[in-house]
């Protein structure tokens, strides 16, 4: 009796699925983070630099 060889065939849509997975992770964190970037440019766009200048009162030491 010939034995039968058992064959593992990989799954082209299970790996498709994962690399598309993998790819959406990726374009939703740089999507984050450019998001973030954003923020931080609109934050430091409000930041007054010459307030520290009239908040501390030198007593001329």
């Amino acid at each position: 009796m010939p034995t039968k060889i058992k064959t593992y065939s990989t799954s082209l849509d299970g790996q498709n699925a994962y690399v598309n997975e993998q790819k959406a992770r990726v374009s939703a964190r740089e999507q984050a983070e450019n998001e973030r970037a954003q923020k931080r440019r609109e934050m430091d766009a409000r930041i007054d630099v010459n307030a520290s200048k009239w908040r501390y009162i030198s007593l001329g030491e």
